[in-house]
């Protein structure tokens, strides 16, 4: 590793180590050998100042918070994910503040014109010169457009980007030293921590970015009538500009607002933890930083989801098996219920895998033992999962998000309402939501869509069908040896039969197309959910059993027809 060639800012390097050191990390300067780019006065007695971690977490949440954006960043990630710090660290990394002085507002004027091509008085009918709120990244104002809209405005700090780059190559250069000369650290994988954090922070700082996940993000909330996602004013975002709907509402832990508001608390409650379950669940799309500074609550009692740098996906298999974890909850099985949650790892990397099965199961087993107080359903996932890359057990970041997601959801509904149940919020959970999923009406609406996407080939179906049973018919019938004396006659039939043959095709088409309008009609219908009746029976249904009808006296119309020939 050469200095000169991995770092470009060496007075910034040295800034960071200073910083480490004087937090009461030089004992881990000194392992790494980073402790020789330090000033000769520090170098000298470079103790541990304590081996807890709780009180090392502590320090290094301070030492974040003196060097500024990039490593404030770092910090929140860490927080969303246990498995890539230990949880004492990860806990204490929650209370990090992002609070920084605001930059002018000739400096926000000059972005915002320079970023959207026009003088920002052409662009707001007012603009307010003081932020209402200023953190690492960005500062947010107040504003109204000329159609007289409220919105606010969020502007990127200037030279964010240059300023992260160079930081990034320190922890890059940092991380490597920790791999190579701290072995027991080389499970939570330093260099992949810095390789994922740069990805992730280099897409937060691209603000286009962050008004698709909002458009996502509120077309997966749509059919949720107690959740909003403020409207993304596209045409006056870039990459440094994002214009939202303006939100006039109150923090979700507000509770002193909420009273004012006179919300029910534990409908609230209920509400936050279904709603993360809906994003990830039905959507598989979710906000994943819900802390209560995100989620706002208005006066009607809607829910406001607030800053979409951070999300996560999950994958149809992930979903189906978080679902199959959610039916197993009432059974108490642990051991069933932690296999289910082994079986989501993407890698398992050493022969630790029985520890960490007896570890699992232990935690299943006082989640479905105990009382909520002693360790809930949330809590009981987040440590079995913050536990994996401690044994090898390596889960895929968005599952980790996920879990931490519903962790946070847990908590913030046990403060809003005491009495919150994560077993009765699943349950809440499985009957509005996946009820519906897995019914047979949705099941068929799906079959429907997909028939219309490829309505193409069902209009051809039926010659398929036709070339199946021509096809079956040729192997079983052996053709007899043609005789000299009918080749005049069966050439004088030529003609008749090539016209009979092109009736037929189009007899055939127009049958394949009558059976489309007709299925695509049973399913229109079927989207109505069925409310018209027939003899007791839905229209839907009746034109159902009616085409299916149809196609049966097609093949069987057209075995007749072929007997002919």
């Amino acid at each position: 590793m050469n200095l000169s060639k991995d770092i470009k800012d060496i007075n910034r390097f040295r800034q960071i180590l200073t910083v480490f050191f004087e937090e009461g990390f030089g004992f881990y300067l000194s392992r790494t050998k980073l402790h020789v780019h330090l000033p000769w006065t520090k170098r000298i007695g470079s103790k541990l100042t304590s081996t807890r971690k709780k009180v090392q977490a502590i320090h290094l949440r301070k030492a974040f918070e003196q060097l500024g954006p990039t490593f404030i960043k770092l910090g929140q990630l860490l927080s969303l994910r246990p498995d890539l710090v230990p949880l004492e660290f990860c806990k204490e990394f929650e209370k990090l503040q992002d609070h920084v002085p605001s930059f002018s507002f000739s400096q926000v004027k000059k972005i915002v014109e320079s970023e959207l091509s026009q003088p920002i008085n052409k662009l707001f009918k007012r603009f307010d010169k003081v932020p209402i709120a200023s953190a690492s990244v960005a500062q947010v104002h107040k504003a109204i457009l000329k159609n007289g809209k409220v919105v606010a405005v969020k502007v990127q700090r200037p030279n964010i980007k240059e300023i992260i780059d160079a930081d990034l190559d320190i922890l890059f250069f940092i991380a490597k030293h920790i791999e190579k000369y701290l072995p027991k650290l080389r499970n939570f994988r330093p260099v992949d921590v810095v390789k994922e954090f740069a990805l992730w922070t280099r897409r937060e700082i691209n603000f286009k970015n962050e008004a698709k996940n909002a458009l996502r993000l509120k077309e997966a909330m749509a059919i949720n009538p107690n959740v909003k996602i403020p409207k993304v004013y596209s045409e006056y975002c870039s990459r440094k500009v994002l214009v939202l709907e303006f939100i006039e509402g109150a923090k979700i832990d507000d509770f002193s607002a909420l009273k004012k508001f006179h919300i029910n608390k534990k409908k609230i409650a209920l509400t936050y933890f279904t709603s993360i379950l809906q994003q990830a669940l039905i959507a598989g799309f979710f906000h994943a930083d819900p802390h209560p500074a995100n989620i706002f609550v208005l006066k009607s009692g809607k829910l406001v989801y607030l800053d979409y740098g951070i999300v996560g996906e999950l994958s149809e298999q992930d979903r189906k098996k978080i679902i199959d974890f959610i039916k197993s909850i009432p059974n108490g099985d642990a051991n069933k219920s932690f296999e289910i949650i082994l079986s989501m790892a993407k890698e398992v990397r050493n022969g630790h895998i029985e520890e960490f099965k007896e570890k699992g199961i232990k935690i299943m087993k006082e989640v479905y033992g105990g009382s909520i107080a002693e360790k809930s359903v949330g809590n009981g996932i987040y440590e079995i999962l913050s536990l994996g890359a401690r044994y090898g057990v390596i889960y895929d970041p968005n599952q980790i998000l996920m879990a931490k997601a519903v962790y946070q959801a847990e908590g913030l509904g046990m403060k809003l309402y005491p009495q919150f149940s994560v077993r009765e919020g699943f349950k809440m959970f499985y009957e509005t939501y996946l009820k519906e999923k897995l019914s047979p009406i949705k099941i068929i609406k799906t079959i429907g869509k997909s028939l219309l996407d490829h309505k193409e080939l069902l209009l051809e179906f039926p010659e398929h069908i036709i070339k199946i049973i021509e096809k079956l018919e040729e192997e079983k019938v052996c053709p007899s040896p043609v005789n000299n004396q009918k080749i005049e006659e069966m050439e004088g039939h030529i003609e008749e039969k090539i016209e009979e043959r092109i009736e037929e095709y189009q007899h055939n088409h127009n049958m394949g197309l009558m059976v489309l309008v007709l299925l695509l009609a049973s399913f229109f219908l079927l989207y109505l959910e069925g409310y018209q009746k027939l003899f007791g029976l839905s229209l839907s249904t009746i034109m159902i059993i009616a085409t299916l009808i149809l196609l049966l006296y097609f093949v069987i119309s057209h075995k007749k027809n072929k007997s002919r020939y």
